[in-house]
């Protein structure tokens, strides 16, 4: 309740959540959302038509018709974006033409492409226009070449996705024949700004290439710069996974951290005046977001920029820090515009990682401080990643059945690296674009994505890099994170009650598991 009191927009947040997932889960009829929106406009009319002492006395009125319009929103919008989903057509192939949003997908024998659709036969034009569906295509010499802001002609039968499709916005799927499909360029006369976008992106991925020969480094540098993780082959994503460093090729508050610091770095010389902080803020907005839309506009990504901006406009005005305040404001709007992020795992594990480290890092920071910069600086990063690590385990647990366990290793190695890389990647760009590729110029950056793949292997093959629980049944996995979170809570409010329950818990675990069969 404190921690409610002391973070008004967290209140609003939860009740959004709370009605996203009721009308995910049962349908919500429109007379029921007819009678929330009719009771909210009764009881903020009332709590504004009061006076006097009345209107102190009854002044829940107003809170009453505040929840009932936030949650008639909130089922109202995930009704919208859920229907934008719905593929109502009858299981028969059809003639459809669309343009390609993203870069395909490499697959064993296909290619996954992202099609919205533009047209289609005229008996279900109105029903499937602008919808977005994932078409598969065999691999041969033209289907290589598609590019994002392609348009396809394509003939095929696409049928309802998986749920889990579905909760990314996608309206159907479907295979598409060798002979039923044909290319048409993009058409020169329209502009699209997600598309010139990644129309950038690629022409800064070909320049990579270009600059650092070795498949797997180039694939690292593209997923470190631009969160193109398409090149990556499975066994360094797994290795990645393994040692608890996945976020780190993920485009996330990391990332744009450590841009942005390096960035405002460079615009020290302005000043920290309340003038020099708006100027400030005035030239970092456009390079935030332009980047963002740069790297595809993931919800991680979105986060990050928009926390990043709002912390901004309190920087400029307050000089204000990151607060649970600024979490709740960022992950509301993204909710607002876009109900099915909820069910994103990169915006999931993203709030959990920085609402982890707003909630517990302070308390870890008060463990130890020291006047060495360098003791200090690492007490910080072993705090931060102890945080997140924390934040994400349930999530990490559920998605990919494992827990790394020398994730403190990895991120005390890995993310100065990074940060190092995430200066000498644009840079070496900028060299190349002026004097093109020079290999001894590019050589400070191919050592070091070298040795930064030769950590990460290097850390994978300790044998007990991560536990698996991939053979734990439900109970098991949920008695695990209650007793992680139990001595947690142990070490940090030191209450003896933590300890009776966390014996308590084992007790239990015990007996069930050495019960006679």
């Amino acid at each position: 309740m404190k921690l409610l009191r002391q973070t008004p927009f967290l209140r609003p947040l939860l009740l959004f959540i709370l009605g996203i997932v009721i009308q995910i889960y049962q349908d919500i009829p429109p007379v029921v959302l007819f009678f929330l929106l009719s009771l909210s406009i009764l009881f903020l009319s009332a709590s504004y038509f009061l006076k006097g002492n009345e209107q102190y006395d009854f002044r829940f009125l107003f809170g009453l018709g505040f929840s009932f319009l936030l949650f008639a929103i909130a089922i109202w919008t995930t009704k919208f974006e859920w229907e934008k989903s719905a593929w109502n057509t009858k299981p028969a192939n059809h003639l459809y033409r669309g343009q390609v949003i993203e870069e395909p997908i490499v697959k064993p024998k296909t290619y996954l492409c992202k099609i919205q659709i533009v047209s289609a036969d005229e008996s279900l034009y109105k029903q499937v226009v602008d919808k977005k569906v994932i078409i598969y295509i065999p691999k041969d010499t033209l289907s290589e070449k598609i590019i994002a802001g392609d348009y396809l002609l394509f003939d095929g039968l696409l049928e309802k996705p998986p749920v889990y499709l579905r909760k990314h916005s996608f309206a159907a799927t479907g295979f598409i024949r060798r002979e039923a499909w044909r290319l048409e360029k993009e058409n020169k006369h329209s502009f699209s700004l997600s598309i010139k976008s990644l129309s950038i992106r690629k022409d800064l991925l070909a320049r990579l290439q270009k600059m650092i020969p070795d498949r797997s480094s180039y694939a690292i540098a593209a997923a470190l710069l631009l969160g193109y993780r398409n090149e990556i082959d499975k066994d360094l994503q797994q290795s990645f996974a393994r040692i608890g460093a996945a976020h780190i090729l993920a485009i996330s508050g990391t990332h744009f951290s450590i841009l942005f610091g390096m960035l405002y770095f460079i615009l020290s010389f302005i000043g920290n005046s309340k003038k020099g902080r708006i100027i400030k803020q005035l030239i970092l907005f456009p390079l935030i977001w332009g980047f963002a839309l740069l790297t595809g506009f993931s919800p991680s990504v979105v986060r990050a920029a928009l926390m990043l901006s709002i912390w901004g406009i309190g920087n400029a005005i307050f000089y204000q820090t990151f607060t649970l305040n600024t979490v709740a404001i960022a992950a509301f709007f993204m909710l607002l515009f876009n109900p099915l992020y909820l069910f994103d795992a990169g915006f999931q594990l993203s709030f959990a990682a920085v609402l982890s480290i707003v909630l517990i890092q302070p308390y870890w920071t008060g463990l130890y401080e020291s006047k060495n910069p360098i003791l200090r600086y690492l007490w910080d990063l072993c705090s931060v990643s102890i945080s997140a690590q924390l934040g994400v385990l349930p999530l990490s647990v559920y998605y990919f059945r494992q827990i790394p366990i020398i994730f403190l290793l990895t991120n005390i190695l890995l993310i100065p690296l990074s940060a190092l890389l995430l200066f000498l990647i644009p840079a070496s760009l900028f060299i190349q674009f002026l004097f093109g590729t020079i290999h001894w110029l590019m050589f400070p950056l191919n050592k070091a994505l070298d040795f930064f793949i030769s950590i990460v292997q290097s850390l994978d093959a300790f044998s007990y890099s991560s536990i698996s629980v991939s053979g734990m049944n439900d109970w098991e996995i949920t008695a695990l994170l209650l007793s992680i979170a139990l001595l947690l809570l142990l070490l940090l409010k030191k209450r003896i009650i933590y300890l009776y329950l966390l014996l308590l818990l084992s007790l239990i675990w015990t007996i069930d598991r050495f019960q006679p069969v």
